[in-house]
């Protein structure tokens, strides 16, 4: 039997996890958002295990974020299905994208723009199947995006929902702007203010087939 060692036995640097109160949280935010009617979509950029993707899905291993080709191409030779490639779509890596999209049976790309569009327009996917798409917004996070007050987001919008080949699955939007709040208060404003933008801006399309997952 292999011993155990102490936390302070441990040589430095060291990461060390307890894996209880992830199991407890993770938990936690699959039983909230069940109770709300939503579905999670938990992201991997973070820890990069299987371990801990089996414990944030429910051991489902559906409905993840990631953040790049290669965690997409990680989990997806694990079993893992139903990605969402959180990174607006590299114009040099839409074959990587395709063949993701014809693996599995639900991967999702982002796109912010015309130009990504019409990349997606010129690789069709195998089998009839139609590429997933997510509008990315921004709202103030001074990132990537598209504000969603913008003429040119409904202008987006429509083209993606009009666009042979393609299926408009949903808008996305991250509150990078909360990584400078000093307190929950202000936690809390970031989060209602990026919920109200993104709700508004869904209300504007109702006449489309907004799938928010």
């Amino acid at each position: 039997m292999a011993s155990v060692a102490s936390v302070q036995q441990l040589l430095t640097p060291a990461f060390t996890v307890d894996i209880q109160k992830v199991e407890n949280n993770a938990k936690r935010m699959i039983e909230r958002c069940q109770a709300l009617g939503v579905r999670l979509r938990p992201h991997m950029k973070t820890h990069k295990t299987v371990e801990c993707a089996d414990i944030m899905t429910g051991g489902s291993r559906r409905c993840i974020v990631v953040s790049t080709l290669a965690e997409a191409r990680f989990y997806t030779d694990h079993g893992f299905d139903d990605i969402l490639y959180a990174y607006p779509l590299p114009f040099d890596k839409v074959d990587i994208c395709a063949d993701l999209a014809e693996r599995l049976e639900m991967f999702h790309v982002l796109i912010d723009n015309e130009l990504a569009l019409a990349e997606l327009k010129k690789r069709r996917l195998k089998d009839g199947k139609a590429w997933l798409v997510w509008q990315k917004i921004n709202c103030n996070n001074g990132r990537v995006g598209v504000r969603p007050e913008d003429p040119a987001a409904m202008i987006l919008a429509k083209s993606i929902a009009e666009c042979e080949g393609v299926e408009l699955a949903g808008v996305y939007a991250h509150c990078g702007n909360s990584y400078h709040a000093t307190g929950l208060e202000e936690i809390q404003a970031v989060a209602q203010e990026t919920t109200t933008a993104t709700l508004d801006f869904v209300q504007k399309y109702e006449h489309f087939s907004f799938k928010i997952i």
